[in-house]
Formats: structure tokens, C-alpha cells, sequence
């Protein structure tokens, strides 16, 4: 009787700890981090000679990423390949959230996302000058009419437009 009492209470035991970990798991699947540009950053600023824009900083950001054979604008992607560059220690970042979730400290794995979205906008802030980001260069008609031949930067208005959003309240 005792070996079958002491079974059933490692079994209770393994069940408990099981739950512990499915509540550490959903609790961070119900959050997500997102690194691009939001809704509030999406206007742009023009002097009053040029009249109000007409394209958005989001909507500027899709054409650059996706290139515009019409326009002769070449892709320059910004965001995924800026993360992807760095998803090793982004990883690294996830998984020490995911590890604070499991030994309780929420509030711990909740800065650790913070600190994710921070490093996820500034590698995607960066990526604009970053040599490795393989961009075509600008035309020589771009680099007359803008003064500057590094692309996509001329007033850095878009750069600045990155952000990262932590949404705690469920996976989208």
C-alpha cells in the first residue's frame, strides 16, 4: 500500500509540475513582439512648399522593401533582413524570457521582451547604413537631386518611424 501511495504522489507531483509548465508556456505564446511601423509613426512631416504627403512612412517602407520597376526603385529591404542578421542573439533573448517565465518571474520575462523590441528597432534602425545590407546604390540622377548618394536616407524621418510594440494581451 505505501509503494502504491508513494507512486501516486510522484505521479500528483509530475502532474503539478506539468501544469506549471503549460501556464509558463501559454503565458509567453500570449505574447508577442513586434518591430516595424505603427499606426502613430505612420504620417510624414513635409514643408509647406511640398503640400502634405501623400504616401505614408509605412506605405514608403512597403514600396522600399518591395521595389518599384515603375519608378525605378530597386527593393531595399529593411526589417526582416535586419533581424535576421541578428536572430542568433535575438534567440538568445527569447529563450531567457522563456526561462524566466518557467521559474515564475514574469515581470522578469516581460522586460527581457522589452529589451527584445528595443534591439529589434535599433538593428532595424541601423540596417540603413549597415554595409552589409546589400543595397543597389542610388542612381546618379537620385544622388543629384538629393545631395546624398547613401540610399534611403535623405531627411531620416522612415528610420526614425522603426519602432517595436510588446502586445501582451494574445498571439494576432
Amino acid at each position: 500500500m505505501a509503494d502504491v501511495l508513494s507512486a501516486f504522489s510522484k505521479l500528483s507531483e509530475k502532474h503539478e509540475i506539468m501544469k506549471a509548465i503549460k501556464k509558463s508556456l501559454e503565458y509567453i505564446d500570449s505574447r508577442a513582439v513586434y518591430v516595424g511601423i505603427p499606426q502613430k509613426n505612420n504620417s510624414r512631416e513635409r514643408s509647406s512648399e511640398e503640400g502634405p504627403s501623400q504616401v505614408t512612412n509605412a506605405e514608403l517602407l512597403f514600396i522600399h522593401t518591395n521595389g518599384s520597376p515603375i519608378n525605378n526603385i530597386p527593393p531595399r529591404p529593411v526589417i526582416e533582413p535586419a533581424i535576421k542578421s541578428d536572430q542568433q542573439r535575438l534567440n538568445k533573448m527569447f529563450n531567457e524570457a522563456t526561462i524566466s517565465v518557467i521559474k515564475g518571474k514574469c515581470s522578469e520575462a516581460d522586460k527581457k521582451l522589452e529589451e527584445i523590441g528595443i534591439r529589434g528597432q535599433n538593428v532595424s534602425r541601423a540596417w540603413f547604413t549597415n554595409p552589409d545590407n546589400g543595397w543597389a546604390p542610388n542612381s546618379p540622377v537620385t544622388i543629384k537631386a538629393k545631395g546624398s548618394s547613401r540610399p534611403l536616407i535623405d531627411t531620416g524621418e522612415l528610420r526614425k518611424s522603426i519602432t517595436y510594440v510588446v502586445d501582451k494581451g494574445g498571439k494576432r
